[in-house]
């Protein structure tokens, strides 16, 4: 399975194309995210570990109005996560375009068709990712034949000490609010506020014991959305997104957090979530 490996002073990043997935980020001699250690074994990847997540990112249950039009997605049971057997995390992208020189990136292309991902509309997508001094910057970008719901993240675990744990780790998010879930973890349409409860992490404190899988409502002007530290290693990461919402998730069986920048699980059911639905004569676009 082909490697790409882009580096700088800084960084040092391992792209592979099948499923645009991260393998390691490097950086001041720590690898900051988990990764298996042969690229065989992604082909087996419950965790989407590092993956590019699409066409839909968390949850989007069975069937969903645009337009007044009624779909039906083919997945089994009634909700569809991180896009299904036919998620993007399993696809073979192309490399469309690959540069080392000062700003070093690679562009990956993915064309989704209707027939496969179960959504109107054939998707085509680009994913790239780029070194800016100490700044892994991932930009997409998607056009469809047909009005369809498209949520694009990244699934990393970060650690940033390589510790078997991360109690040594402490978290900030800038967020006020969090969606509201059912037993399925798909979100009721209620947003909760954070205030005096386990979500509230707008001062910086130890991740501790605290387990998540969460979406976090993001304030619009932050320059900075979520802060993760090591006091081990000293190293910091902030988040700089363009998306309204942050799912957080640190399973038990990992010793590594996910930053998922996105919009909302279940959108196109909830007409006061953010807008996920794109149009032929609109691209979608995303940084983070």
């Amino acid at each position: 399975m082909k490697e790409i490996t882009l580096t700088n002073r800084d960084l040092k990043v391992v792209i592979l194309p099948y499923g645009g997935i991260i393998k390691e980020l490097w950086y001041k001699g720590t690898n900051v995210v988990l990764g298996k250690k042969n690229t065989h074994e992604y082909l087996d990847n419950p965790w989407h570990m590092g993956a590019c997540i699409g066409s839909y990112a968390g949850r989007l249950t069975s069937e969903y109005t645009i337009y007044q039009d009624r779909y039906t997605h083919k997945k089994k049971p009634a909700i569809q996560l991180h896009g299904g057997k036919h998620g993007w995390d399993k696809a073979v992208w192309k490399i469309y375009d690959l540069y080392h020189g000062i700003v070093p990136h690679v562009v990956l292309e993915h064309e989704c068709l209707e027939q496969d991902c179960g959504h109107p509309g054939d998707v085509s997508v680009l994913l790239q990712y780029s070194l800016r001094e100490n700044t892994l910057l991932i930009e997409y970008k998607a056009k469809t034949t047909k009005p369809t719901p498209i949520n694009i993240t990244n699934h990393s675990y970060f650690n940033l000490s390589g510790a078997p744990n991360l109690g040594d780790h402490e978290l900030m998010i800038q967020s006020d609010e969090v969606l509201e879930l059912d037993s399925n973890l798909v979100p009721t349409g209620r947003i909760n506020k954070v205030k005096r409860s386990d979500f509230d992490r707008n001062k910086s404190r130890s991740i501790g014991t605290s387990r998540y899988d969460d979406c976090f409502v993001l304030r619009e002007k932050e320059t900075s959305s979520m802060r993760l530290k090591a006091n081990s290693t000293k190293i910091q990461m902030d988040l700089i997104k363009d998306q309204p919402g942050l799912v957080v998730f640190n399973p038990k069986e990992l010793n590594g957090i996910c930053f998922e920048a996105q919009k909302f699980s279940n959108a196109p059911n909830l007409p006061h979530f953010p807008n996920t639905i794109v149009r032929p004569d609109k691209r979608y676009t995303q940084k983070t």
